[in-house]
């Protein structure tokens, strides 16, 4: 008998869909393979006011509450149906009175009702809380009443000295409210009014219509530094993770040209002691700010130079003593740059014979006087150290030796002295010149000055501020204006503050300001995990409902940190205590959180690397993905989890990346990525909004990216740190506006950590709703340079191709010559409104064929068969005509069409051996 009518034919069944990108009114303009994005809305006509950071959320009918502030004042609501009509319109819920509202954010719980949470910086600061129940209102497009709509009405979460603000809100499974934000107050006053991370849990009491205060304002951060931008989200399992950027992991550098004339006796001293510690020419003993913050982790490198070279007897005894001997006694400038080996983080004091003036070295003689206070040259060669008129960095400038600064350090020139900046007393030409060529070299360097004057001559103020900011040719110690126009009256950036005399109490006044400098260098992302349900049920004895959630004992701050319950049975808060994300000098600020549904976070933010180390560098979006269980145990120990041990994609630029060699010199701020928002939905995509700088003609666009979801090709999962290319589908950035207007402003180049991210909300399938706002009335069109509030959605859809019930198996086995038949249903699955949902398809198919494995080694043949001589043909049920590939199958939202699939196996003259047939159905939107 011939083998082939002993063949076995087996084809297996496989459909892919394809994820459409969107829908628009105008289907006309939308390409293959880009993102389709409804018409913006323009949300409210405020008139001539003033409507900017808004927030969004969705409720489980598809509806869209936003919430915004008007003119930094009274926060307002609104409430859209799915097709974006207004139900609710601009509805006032901030109690009458002086308020100020700042940072609001939103979240909507199962039962429809909004959860807001803001900072009012009107009088004593305070992060506020409010409830609403849109379903108080007939939903008919008129206003609301903040009476009638509110449930829990102007709840304080927080309201103490200080500064604070920045709040996120999430829920939980069991109706909880989670509120995390940024605060400068701390009970002990131990970090110099430093903004630290806080948290709060409120339970609803709906029959009471109050908030009850479940763990209160609780120190997540008991560390000196600079902490801001937190977001939270809650897992399955209501853990709560909070990321926040930090400036722990931070380099700064000071190189501080010092007046040696006999004046200054006291300034030598007390400067030592703010950086190394001791005691206060006053009396009174400091730390100092060195070794404080190195406990931080954050790295301070300094010198401090012996103008002329002459040496007060203060600047080599006491607390400078340690430092002098550093400095070789007096040695002259380093060859080398601080902070290439890690025990090498001080110059100590050293001579500084020679500086810069007029283009050229100028040589100092010791002489106490006259050439120990140029501290106007001394700076001016202090910055082009780091980039000289060439424009060479670092830089060569004229003389023998040049300051070597670190290279990823935050950069800071502090002259101090109590003189005239060229030669002292009097005041001339020649002083104004030194100051407006320090000026000029630090703007050009991106070194920031921070002039000290001692004294009260109002000359050497006046020379100070021009210095630190911008000259304006006339003796003042008021404000400058620095347009910006001219190098010359650029704002360096910098603050001349006045040194202390006299006791303690002035000379942290001293201490702030040094604390301020050394801790607002670069920033790292930080995590931390929280389990606050197992802390409420699981008290331990010292604790009780609606206490903080840290300690207090003599002159430190306890974090309640374990395993969520430990040997005892008594819970903790912090499971997984500050873990470092990002490692990388450049500075990380503004991350967002997202979880999806295998308990994966992902996280976004805007990063300088591969711009530079200074903030007002350029910018990129970057993400990265997080496996946190399993890497070690959550047992709250310091440190927290390992970098390297939790991410399952490393860090990657999912903006365009144009790198510092492509900044077009018209454009210094175009290639620059900022402020993003990430969400995860049901399908675990993930979705990232940001602010672009790089279009020419608009100049700021929204952009808007979705990364497809690729399940774990392994068997463990995701390789740890593998690349988002290797492991993701291919993205593209798509901009949601195009038109030029100021967006999500007012913001600044020079301050990136301001600003706000766009608003972003999952809607009910996988698309994403979007708001921000806008100079135009969100089409171009003028809105009289006032800021107004717009709408998008980016209904990402779905389509379900499946088999029919009672057709269960993909598996058919037929003989040579034979067919078969897969009864199956194409369903356009994408939830909202049937008619803006509607899309239209195409049918693929795709077949590979193969040997069994056996046969093929037993045979001695190659696995591939030929596919060719297998054929397939879809079918439309209704009706039996066959379906093409350039067939157009039509569905509106919930239709669905009835198919079926033809197979017929190769013939007995065909098929030698047995073969399987893989067949792939692929289901391909025209909107995608």
């Amino acid at each position: 008998m011939n083998d082939t009518n002993k063949s076995m034919m087996m084809v297996l069944l496989m459909v892919m869909s394809s994820l459409l990108a969107g829908y628009s009114p105008a289907i006309g303009d939308a390409e293959a393979a880009q993102v389709v994005i409804t018409d913006a809305v323009q949300v409210v006509d405020g008139g001539q006011v003033n409507d900017r950071m808004a927030a969004v959320d969705s409720d489980g009918d598809g509806n869209i509450h936003i919430v915004w502030s008007r003119n930094t004042q009274h926060l307002f609501y609104t409430m859209l149906d799915a097709r974006a009509q207004t139900v609710i319109s601009a509805t006032q819920i901030s109690n009458t009175g002086a308020h100020r509202s700042w940072n609001p954010d939103i979240a909507v719980d199962d039962s429809g009702m909004v959860h807001v949470t803001w900072a009012n910086t009107a009088g004593q600061h305070s992060i506020m809380y409010t409830l609403l129940d849109p379903s108080f209102h007939p939903q008919d497009g008129s206003p609301g009443d903040d009476s009638t709509l509110s449930m829990v009405d102007d709840f304080i979460v927080s309201q103490r000295n200080q500064d604070r603000g920045w709040p996120a809100i999430a829920l939980d499974s069991l109706g909880s409210v989670h509120i995390v934000w940024q605060d400068s107050y701390e009970q002990l006053d131990k970090f110099y009014q430093q903004p630290q991370i806080y948290y709060s849990m409120l339970d609803i009491d709906l029959s009471t219509r109050e908030a009850i205060t479940a763990i209160d304002d609780t120190l997540l951060t008991p560390i000196i530094g600079h902490k801001g931008h937190p977001d939270i989200a809650v897992d399955a399992n209501d853990f709560v993770q909070i990321v926040w950027d930090d400036t722990r992991g931070g380099k700064v550098e000071f190189a501080a040209p010092i007046d040696t004339s006999g004046s200054m006796y006291q300034e030598w001293g007390d400067m030592c002691t703010v950086f190394y510690g001791g005691q206060w020419s006053s009396g009174g003993y400091f730390q100092g700010i060195k070794p404080m913050l190195m406990d931080a982790n954050i790295s301070v490198y300094e010198t401090l130079y012996l103008l002329s070279g002459n040496t007060p007897s203060a600047a080599s005894s006491g607390a400078c003593s340690t430092a002098y001997a550093t400095g070789g006694s007096g040695g002259n400038v380093r060859p080398t740059a601080l902070g290439l080996n890690p025990s090498d983080h001080s110059g100590g004091i050293r001579k500084l014979t020679e500086v810069v003036y007029g283009g050229a070295a100028t040589n100092l003689p010791s002489d106490g006087g006259y050439y120990s206070e140029f501290w106007g040259p001394g700076s001016t060669w202090a910055c082009l150290s780091w980039k000289d008129a060439g424009g060479n960095v670092p830089g060569n400038p004229p003389t023998q030796r040049d300051h070597k600064w670190n290279p990823n350090a935050t950069k800071i020139v502090m002259p101090i002295s109590d003189e005239g900046p060229y030669g002292g007393h009097p005041i001339d030409q020649q002083d104004s010149q030194s100051i407006n060529e320090a000026h000029d070299a630090c703007v050009l360097a991106g070194v920031t000055p921070v002039p000290m004057y001692s004294g009260n001559n109002q000359g050497v103020a006046s020379a100070s501020i021009d210095m630190a900011k911008c000259p304006n040719g006339q003796t003042s110690t008021g404000p400058r204006i620095c347009p910006g126009s001219t190098v010359r009256n650029t704002d360096a950036g910098g603050q001349a503050h006045a040194f202390p005399s006299g006791g303690s109490n002035s000379m942290n006044l001293l201490v702030e300001a040094m604390i301020y400098l050394a801790t607002n260098n670069s920033r790292e992302i930080y995590l931390t995990v929280l389990d606050p349900h197992s802390l409420i049920n699981n008290p331990p004895n010292s604790w009780g409902y609606g206490d903080a959630g840290h300690s207090v004992s003599g002159n430190s701050y306890f974090e309640r940190i374990g395993p969520s319950v430990d040997s005892n049975g008594v819970g903790s808060l912090v499971v997984v205590n500050d873990t470092r994300i990002t490692i990388d000098d450049a500075f990380s600020l503004h991350p967002s959180i997202a979880i999806d549904s295998s308990g994966n976070t992902h996280l976004a933010w805007m990063d300088a690397r591969g711009y530079g180390f200074d903030k007002d560098d350029n910018y990129e979006v970057w993400y990265t993905r997080l496996r946190l269980r399993g890497s070690s145990d959550w047992n709250g120990v310091p440190g927290g989890l390992p970098t390297y041990g939790i991410k399952q994609i490393y860090d990657y630029p999912i903006s365009e990346f144009e790198g510092k060699n492509n900044i077009p010199p018209a454009r210094p701020w175009g290639p620059s990525s900022y402020m993003p928002s990430i969400l995860a939905d049901a399908q675990d995509n993930i979705h990232i909004a940001w602010l672009e700088n790089s279009n020419v003609t608009a100049g700021e666009e929204i952009m808007y990216t979705r990364l497809n979801h690729t399940n774990d090709a392994y068997p463990d999962g995701i390789p740890l740190n593998s690349l988002a290319t290797y492991i993701l589908d291919e993205w593209e950035p798509t901009p949601v506006t195009k038109w030029a207007s100021d967006k999500l402003g007012p913001n600044s180049g020079r301050a990136p950590e301001m600003g706000q991210p766009p608003a972003f909300a999952n809607d009910l399938g996988s698309g994403a709703h979007m708001a921000w706002s806008d100079t135009t009335k969100c089409d171009g069109s003028s809105n009289n340079n006032m800021y107004t509030i717009c709408y998008t959605h980016i209904l990402t859809g779905q389509v379900d191709v499946f088999l029919e019930d009672g057709e269960a198996d993909w598996l058919h086995i037929i003989e040579p010559g034979e067919e078969t038949i897969f009864n199956m249903t194409i369903n356009n699955t994408t939830p909202g409104p049937v008619d803006l949902v509607a899309d239209t398809y195409s049918l693929n198919l795709s077949m590979m064929c193969i040997v069994p494995q056996e046969i093929a080694e037993a045979h001695g043949l190659s696995q591939q068969c030929n596919a060719g001589n297998w054929t397939m043909t879809m079918f439309f049920a209704s009706n039996h005509t066959a379906i093409f590939p350039d067939t157009d199958i039509y569905l509106k939202g919930g239709e669905a069409e009835r198919i079926y699939l033809r197979v017929r196996a190769p013939s007995v003259y065909q098929a030698h051996h047995d073969e399987n047939s893989y067949v792939t159905v692929s289901a391909v939107s025209h909107k995608d």
